[in-house]
């Protein structure tokens, strides 16, 4: 996919998760981010481009039991050599992924969290090598931070009011 189809994509979800968020009434701490994560998957399901997570990715992440790619609708962003994936299952809104992929390294991280934003599961993985599972309370802090940063990046295609 072009990068700018995937920044195309990201505005309009950014500018809905920008309403939502700044939305009368709305609480902060855990149910806000709770509630923004909530509908930034429904603004991806809707109008995120297509795409398929691979595999064996799927396999190792559990949103697969067999070896065949997942169907999902995502959001992207690029910054400098860093790519980021918000992924949302086509069939199954539960299963939301993560990937930070790094291409100067050929290295990714992966988080399966819930539409809650409760990290699932962890893998991190090199271009070529086998994935390692990490522990969740190692992983928590950093899906955590995907989390906000998906919410942040929506905040500031918002802009001043």
């Amino acid at each position: 996919m072009s990068s700018s189809v995937g920044r195309r994509t990201w505005r309009v979800a950014a500018a809905a998760m920008a309403a939502i968020l700044i939305a009368p009434g709305a609480t902060l701490g855990a149910q806000a981010a709770t509630h923004a994560v909530m509908a930034l998957i429904e603004v991806v399901r809707r109008t995120g481009p297509e795409a398929q997570l691979p595999p064996h990715l799927s396999m190792v992440l559990g949103v697969e039991s067999s070896a065949r790619p997942t169907p999902v609708r995502q959001a992207i962003v690029r910054e400098g050599v860093t790519v980021r994936t918000f992924n949302v299952r086509t069939a199954r809104r539960a299963d939301v992924v993560l990937i930070v992929y790094n291409e100067q390294t050929r290295a990714s991280k992966a988080y399966v969290i819930s539409p809650a934003g409760v990290l699932r599961k962890a893998v991190a993985f090199q271009a070529g090598g086998a994935p390692v599972e990490r522990s969740l309370a190692e992983a928590r802090g950093e899906s955590a931070s995907e989390i906000e940063f998906w919410t942040d990046y929506a905040k500031q295609a918002r802009g001043p009011r």
